[in-house]
């Protein structure tokens, strides 16, 4: 395996956001993208009722569907021109700190806060205590625990990559 690596399509914060989260030498970067708290409001909190047997069967394989269509070094970041192919987890880590530096200066949108999507996350092995990969992906740091589901198909690679990243589970 060969740092970065992104896991795309995370879920975070008990599902609530979903992102990237990407993988390197000494850190790890979580790039939400969707608020899915908003998401499953604007779509009326789930299936319609009336669905019976069927919406539970939905609600059942609805994990083991999002599971299968999970991929790897694929990340919205590609998109602007964040990622990019054959880098070094060094190269990437300058371009995506200096990102991350100027999310964190622009103001906070005035919207209320079930509607935002949390800035850019970096943490450096250093402020990472606790790491498990029991269930996900679990650590605290930042006065904070973060909780990243990653779906049993790329458990093994998520422990690979952490390992190679220098990041003891």
């Amino acid at each position: 395996m060969t740092l970065p690596m992104s896991f795309d399509n995370v879920s975070y914060f008990g599902d609530q956001y979903r992102g990237d989260l990407i993988i390197t030498h000494g850190v790890i970067y979580y790039f939400p993208h969707t608020n899915m708290a908003l998401q499953k409001k604007e779509t009326g909190y789930g299936r319609p009722t009336g669905l019976g047997l069927i919406g539970v069967l939905l609600d059942l394989i609805s994990p083991f569907l999002r599971e299968l269509v999970a991929t790897t070094n694929q990340p919205d970041l590609r998109d602007v021109g964040l990622w990019r192919n054959g880098d070094s987890s060094q190269s990437l880590q300058a371009r995506l700190d200096v990102h991350i530096a100027e999310v964190k200066k622009q103001p906070t949108d005035v919207l209320q806060y079930e509607y935002r999507v949390p800035k850019p996350m970096r943490f450096a092995l250093a402020e990472i205590k606790n790491l498990s990969t029991r269930g996900g992906l679990r650590f605290d740091a930042a006065y904070d625990t973060h909780d990243f589901s990653i779906g049993f198909r790329r458990k093994r690679l998520l422990r690979d990559a952490l390992s190679e990243g220098g990041f003891r589970h």
